[in-house]
């Protein structure tokens, strides 16, 4: 289908169409994201209560006592290990699925809608928020959302605004 033959209504039609099995095919990767997660707690799991069989052995017998379990519990932590951080890496890629997914539909809509607005059959007031935009305000977030993590001089304090109980310091005559 051309571009040029379309009007709003089938441009609106036809994303709503293309969209449809979105939320499907996200629900399902988000599914394998959490699949994966579990097999992460279980990782983790074994490897805190090998390694607190290593402390505890320590704390009973001393660093320098030999531990006979200890080389196969260092094997299996490492090897749980590396199986998170495998996991870990499959989770991210599914992620960066999810998101190609969302990116191209909304790249392909907007694809669309400058079209339209450049053929004239859809007013550009007051103007569309887009990927094309060459200002790019709508790229970075507002501070109000993602504050620096720095503090400034008139924020950072040395001393606490109001004594309490647990900050107050008794003078001692």
């Amino acid at each position: 289908m051309a571009h040029g033959a379309e009007d709003c209504a089938t441009v609106l039609e036809q994303f709503v169409h293309d969209v449809a099995n979105l939320p499907a095919e996200i629900n399902h990767l988000m599914e394998e994201i959490q699949a994966k997660d579990k097999v992460m707690q279980e990782c983790r799991a074994t490897i805190n209560s090998r390694d607190s069989s290593i402390q505890k052995f320590i704390k009973l017998n001393g660093s320098l006592t030999p531990n006979p379990k200890e080389e196969p519990y260092g094997k299996t932590i490492l090897q749980n290990m590396d199986k998170s951080h495998e996991l870990q890496s499959e989770k991210i890629q599914l992620s960066e699925k999810a998101c190609v997914l969302l990116d191209r539909q909304i790249k392909r809509l907007d694809v669309r809608i400058r079209d339209l607005v450049n053929e004239g059959l859809l007013s550009n007031d007051p103007p569309l928020p887009s990927l094309f935009d060459s200002k790019n305000k709508y790229r970075n977030p507002p501070k109000v959302f993602f504050p620096d993590s720095t503090p400034s001089d008139s924020t950072a304090y040395s001393t606490p605004l109001a004594q309490t109980s647990g900050n107050a310091n008794p003078i001692l005559t």
